[in-house]
């Protein structure tokens, strides 16, 4: 998983915990009755998909909860959810549904195994039987999409479960949710149109009230057949008929994502538990006064209905993904402050003040005059005195020792000098206390390795280094012409060998009493200068480990400024996937928050209490391991310092305002009321909460609507929407209370009208005639 990806899980596990905050205690948010879902057909594995991931984040119970597909194609692996495949049918388009119908009843060890995985399906759900309340009642919810030919055996599987699970629970009552995706583009759009009204077609002979269905579909392991049969009667409850396109003829952004959000939230409003102390007024659902008023009383029974639900949420994957940002940057700025250390403090951190490279350059030659001494034991030439003085200092020690004195001082003293030097691992050293004292102290790491030794800066230590090699080269070059300049001076004119008036008329002046004062001469210089060398070698070499300072350093600090790169990315794309009017001022005002709460954080536990083990610890050790530590860290302690903070307690409404408002003072808006943000938070659920069914309103007489909040019964929001047109209303208001505070749902049901009251019906009916006529079949029964 790459850093983004980590990001969004993070962002998507903290909106998770939000929405389910309260809710473990929340009795409400439970299943009453037991409900079985069932997705008939291969195009519905989506919708399976999408529908156990919202119950499993929605119920308390909903591992109670048992799933079924019916199709081709097996569902993934899941405790509950159940896979039975269709037997193979024939290919041709022309047959394709009676196709599936005959193989079904032909294929008997099909038949068994069905019936095997209901059975199976049954024990699971007394299994969980303590999850409900009761288990005197059994839902069944069947959702296919219109177009999909396996829904030929609707009648079949639905009669089939009913004698089955009936045998455990005393009613089972089966609802069914008809997909339809009315946004075709491909070439094949007028068979699924007309796929789609051959299933409408027979869903009006399902629903009239003499419908009656009785066929040997049980199977014993034996091969005995037992007939099912469904009395005279509608076969579903209530048919909710659902498209990606609502009743303004707008296509949902999301396709049908709303869709299988409105499957949930009906299932959650007729299953849920109730408590005794709900306030009437508050409207709980009834289902029977729902079916009753949506039913024509002269009709037949062959009504339908759809629904639309709309929320507004707090966007809480990006308020993660920006306080996370927001945490880093200020994180990132302690440490850009913690690694500016003087030029003098990391001289004196890292033993770099320049006293002592003179003392490490000295203490690889203890004895310095002992060294020279070494060379007054040489033996020397015969060369008259005055030949001698007539020299230069350099032919002097040519004509004495020749190249003894030489090779002498480069055995005996250049050798030595260099074995100590490499001996004592200058380099090594300095890279020890570069990884010690600064790498891994979690106050500066990587970031102050960076600024210390980055090249160009003036006044840092790299920069003070360069200096010094500078001054000690120049030093070393002009002692080297000096020592060019000794060598070139004559012996007669130096102090020690002027020979007095007495010394030559005695002849006590000898070579020998020249020759130790010219090498001390001569070769203390060179001393001299061999220790400048080790000193500009030794400066070289530091600068050397502080250029491989930055280097190393480099890429770690440009990573802590490309995380920062990726949170504030990832920040801006989940905050422009929200919805303008949600999204307002999320950077400003959370970058608000964060930095009151840190800069308290700072005032009550210290600046630094960042890099605390039991925070981030030391940072550049965590980067040396991978982002994907850092990150965690970095979650874990805006986890335990930040988001535990009052400014994320608030409710929806009380945040989303102030945060409209944080920059009101700034660019003199006017300011959004309360009353405001209550009226355009009503609007944009009742608009987004457009019924998901496209009617033509001129025929649709009996017209039946019921709305219903999600949220909780003494907030101001919900007191508001129950009094705007109170008195008044032409619909049935009601609450369906939920403790959580990070939005609010509103699910809008309609009722009452007909198949052909049905835009979809009505443009896909010419295509269904038009392939009836060219020898297409559709149907398995005669009286379509």
């Amino acid at each position: 998983m790459n850093l983004r990806e980590k990001l969004l899980s993070f962002a998507n596990a903290y909106s998770a915990e939000l929405d389910h905050t309260g809710i473990d205690d929340d009795e409400l948010r439970s299943i009453n009755h037991p409900i079985v879902f069932v997705f008939l057909g291969d195009q519905s594995v989506e919708a399976l998909e999408a529908v156990h991931a919202l119950n499993s984040t929605k119920w308390n119970n909903s591992a109670g909860v048992v799933y079924l597909h019916i199709g081709t194609k097996a569902p993934a692996a899941r405790d509950n959810v159940y896979g039975w495949s269709l037997p193979a049918s024939s290919e041709d388009k022309r047959s394709l549904r009676p196709s599936i119908h005959e193989q079904f009843y032909a294929n008997e060890s099909k038949l068994l195994e069905l019936n095997v995985t209901l059975r199976r399906m049954n024990s699971r759900i007394s299994e969980f039987g303590r999850m409900y309340t009761h288990l005197q009642r059994l839902n069944i919810a069947v959702v296919t999409c219109l177009d999909d030919p396996s829904n030929v055996l609707l009648p079949e599987i639905s009669v089939l479960m009913q004698t089955i699970f009936g045998e455990q629970f005393r009613s089972v009552a089966i609802d069914l949710y008809g997909l339809l995706e009315e946004k075709a583009v491909g070439e094949q759009f007028a068979l699924q149109a007309s796929l789609g009204v051959s299933f409408l077609r027979e869903l009006d002979v399902y629903q009239s009230r003499d419908y009656h269905f009785d066929g040997m579909l049980q199977v014993t392991g034996e091969g005995v057949r037992l007939p099912v049969v469904h009395s005279p009667s509608p076969l579903f409850d209530v048919i909710y008929l659902l498209s990606d396109k609502d009743e303004r003829g707008i296509f949902a952004d999301h396709g049908m994502q709303g869709s299988y959000e409105t499957i949930c939230n009906i299932n959650l409003l007729k299953n849920r538990k109730t408590m005794n102390e709900l306030d009437p007024k508050h409207g709980a659902y009834n289902n029977q006064h729902f079916k009753q008023n949506a039913t024509p009383p002269d009709g037949d029974g062959r009504v339908y209905a759809s629904a639309g639900f709309s929320k507004v949420k707090r966007p809480n994957p990006a308020i993660a993904l920006t306080v996370l940002y927001h945490i880093y940057r200020h994180l990132l700025e302690r440490m850009k402050v913690n690694a500016e250390l003087g030029t003098g403090f990391v001289q004196e951190l890292l033993d770099l003040e320049p006293q002592r490279w003179d003392h490490d350059i000295r203490s690889l030659l203890p004895d310095r005059e002992r060294a020279v001494a070494g060379m007054f034991g040489l033996l020397h030439d015969n060369v008259s005195l005055s030949e001698l003085q007539s020299m230069t200092l350099r032919q002097a020690e040519s004509a004495l020792y020749g190249g003894n004195a030489q090779f002498f001082f480069d055995t005996n003293i250049v050798r030595v000098l260099e074995k100590a030097f490499a001996d004592r691992d200058f380099g090594g050293g300095l890279k020890k206390k570069l990884d010690n004292r600064i790498i891994d102290h979690p106050l500066y790491g990587f970031y102050a390795a960076y600024l210390c030794s980055a090249d160009g800066v003036s006044g840092n230590l790299i920069h003070v280094l360069q200096e010094y090699v500078k001054e000690a080269a120049k030093l070393l070059e002009q002692g080297q012409e000096e020592l060019e300049q000794l060598y070139a001076d004559r012996m007669e004119d130096q102090p020690f060998a002027k020979v007095s008036f007495w010394g030559r008329i005695t002849n006590k002046t000898s070579v020998k009493s020249l020759s130790r004062p010219l090498l001390e001469l001569i070769y203390g210089m060179k001393l001299d200068l061999l220790l400048q060398e080790m000193k500009l070698r030794l400066l070289k070499l530091y600068l050397h480990e502080l250029e491989s300072l930055h280097e190393r350093a480099k890429p770690f600090v440009a990573r802590l400024h490309q995380m920062e790169k990726s949170l504030q990315d990832a920040s801006r794309g989940s905050i422009s996937m929200t919805s303008d009017y949600l999204s307002r001022n999320i950077n400003e005002y959370y970058r608000h928050g964060v930095e009151q709460i840190v800069t308290e954080l700072e005032n009550r536990r210290g600046a630094q209490f960042y890099f605390e083990e039991r925070q981030m610890g030391n940072i550049s050790q965590l980067l040396v391991q991978g982002e994907d530590y850092l990150l965690e860290r970095l979650i874990g302690m805006a986890r335990r310092e930040v988001f535990v903070q009052p400014l994320f307690q608030k409710t929806f409404e009380d945040e989303l305002l102030e945060r409209a408002n944080v920059v009101a003072s700034y660019d003199n808006r006017e300011v959004l009321s309360k009353e405001d943000l209550f009226r355009d938070l009503y609007s944009t659920l009742e608009n987004e909460a457009a019924i998901r069914a496209d009617v033509y309103h001129s025929t649709h007489k009996h017209r039946y609507i019921e709305k219903y909040f999600f949220g909780d019964y003494e907030s101001e929001f919900i007191r508001y929407a129950f009094a705007i047109d109170q008195g008044s209303r032409a619909y049935k208001l009601g609450c369906v209370q939920e403790m959580k505070h990070s939005g609010i749902e509103k699910l809008n049901i309609m009722g009452g009208f007909r198949i052909e009251d049905l835009m979809y019906y009505r443009n896909g009916k010419r295509y269904y005639d038009t392939y009836v006529q060219n020898g297409f079949v559709f149907h398995s029964m005669d009286n379509v």
